[in-house]
């Protein structure tokens, strides 16, 4: 693989102490849970939302050194904040499925207004026991595989992974009222760029852990694919937004190194530019 100056002078900076930078990401960093707060902007059409509070968790891989405290942690600001609900977006385990019984537990404690909504993630997917599904129930959560949930003044309509499942987003909103707000979960957050429906006011996406490990002044070392090139943040195109967090969990290695696990709470306001 060829490496370029850039990045190979990027990660000597990043790697000149190894050590203490894994220590730094493995025993602090992945333990501090960030709370993101985030405004979208709704097109005018929409304004009845201002106020809407979603808020989003993912990418827990709780079979790869998960924490229950840090879950508990942010179920406890979810009760507290109060949001109006929580969408969940993928990969609970990395690739083992007796990880989901404990993280129900405490997903299990969340008490959002309109409830808890899930989407598969590509983990989930490739490792797919029914175990997944029927443990999310029973902790409450709506899991919507290429389904829709109508909440009165808008819709929440969630996607197969795209990497992993099976997605059709067309048969997924089609019973829908053709006036009514849409907020779509959709683990790849590349899928961004996939569809255009005017309804569809806002996508929540995790999968990047927004790097997991970010150089100084370069960023995320390594993406995965189908999450390149929206890697993290809020992002909008026309009257729709985007917003991918960097999720709570860590893959493959116990470490977060600038880039702590997150729990992002999204206020929908009226567009003051518009």
């Amino acid at each position: 693989m060829k490496i370029s100056r850039r990045n190979l002078l990027a990660r000597l900076a990043f790697y000149g102490s190894p050590v203490a930078a894994f220590g730094y990401g493995s025993l602090i960093e992945r333990h501090w849970l960030d709370i993101t707060r985030t405004d979208i902007p709704l097109a005018s059409r929409y304004n009845h939302l201002d106020g809407l509070k979603i808020a989003v968790m993912g990418d827990f891989h709780f079979d790869d050194w998960g924490s229950r405290s840090l879950i508990a942690s942010a179920v406890k600001v979810v009760n507290e904040e109060p949001v109006d609900a929580v969408i969940l977006v993928g990969d609970y385990i990395s690739d083992q499925v007796g990880a989901m019984e404990p993280l129900c537990e405490e997903l299990s404690h969340l008490r959002p207004r309109f409830g808890t909504f899930g989407v598969m993630g590509n983990h989930d997917c490739w490792h797919f026991d029914l175990a997944i599904p029927n443990l999310l129930e029973k902790a409450g959560v709506q899991l919507l595989r290429n389904r829709a949930i109508d909440c009165g003044e808008f819709a929440i309509a969630g996607l197969d992974s795209y990497w992993g499942g099976s997605p059709d987003i067309e048969f997924t909103v089609k019973d829908l009222d053709p006036e009514k707000p849409i907020l779509s979960g959709w683990h790849e957050p590349d899928t961004f760029d996939y569809y255009k429906d005017p309804r569809t006011v806002l996508q929540v996406s995790g999968h990047t852990h927004g790097g997991q490990v970010r150089a100084p002044f370069y960023g995320p070392l390594l993406l995965p694919e189908f999450g390149r090139k929206y890697p993290y943040g809020h992002y909008r195109n026309e009257n729709s937004s985007l917003f991918v967090t960097r999720g709570i969990g860590t893959l493959n290695l116990p470490v977060r190194f600038l880039c702590p696990p997150e729990l992002a709470i999204l206020t929908m306001r009226r567009d003051k530019t518009a």
